[in-house]
């Protein structure tokens, strides 16, 4: 398990020059538009791509194959990549933070503290969505083909939002009272959702790998 994470963590090492460049992006455009929440909920979602490319290199050198030679459980290669990519999005996240920090004090915004946590922490959520519907794909229809899926899916869900929201806004349920139960103690509800998210996505992702056929 431990040279799994190894190998994963090597592979992320040729993009350490990619994500600083776009984070010095990143940051100049929150603090030209004086806007933290960009990089708390950006950053987070941008590592969270990341586990795309970890499928992409071992779809490119026949890992999966050549890993059913090697004296481990197949299960191992899909938990390493799981757990590399969830400290990823635990590192967007508090990079994210510490940068929207950095910007408020920089640009001397009147800015709560509480509400710039609960931004990273809707960042890091939204990231966890997005890598639990990534790996899946990924592994069922593989990196060229689930890019297109997931764009599919993901212009669906775009859809149903704006729908839904012209719904809520033509009945009497108000869309600030669902805002104020999320911001409240609904907040805790995300927690053990994210957990459940991830472990039936790492479930089905098991399932896909240890039957396809090399």
């Amino acid at each position: 398990m431990i040279g799994l994470i190894k190998k994963d963590v090597l592979l992320m090492q040729s993009y350490l020059k990619n994500l600083l460049l776009i984070t010095a992006m990143f940051s100049g455009l929150s603090l030209i538009n004086e806007n933290y929440s960009f990089l708390a909920v950006s950053l987070p979602c941008m590592f969270s791509i990341l586990c795309f490319t970890l499928i992409s290199y071992d779809d490119y050198y026949h890992w999966d194959a050549y890993s059913l030679t090697l004296p481990i459980d197949s299960k191992d290669s899909v938990r390493s990549k799981y757990i590399v990519s969830t400290c990823l999005l635990a590192f967007g996240t508090i990079l994210g933070t510490a940068l929207s920090f950095a910007v408020i004090a920089v640009k001397d915004l009147s800015v709560p503290g509480k509400e710039v946590f609960l931004t990273a922490f809707a960042g890091f959520f939204t990231a966890s969505v997005l890598m639990s519907l990534m790996y899946p794909i990924a592994y069922r229809f593989g990196t060229e083909k689930g890019r297109f899926v997931i764009f599919g899916i993901f212009a669906g869900i775009s859809i149903f939002i704006v729908l839904l929201g012209k719904t809520l806004m033509n009945t009497t349920l108000r869309l600030q009272s669902i805002a104020d139960f999320f911001t409240g103690s609904g907040k805790y509800l995300l927690i053990p959702l994210i957990l459940i998210i991830i472990s039936v996505s790492y479930c089905i992702s098991c399932k896909i790998f240890t039957r396809k056929e090399y």
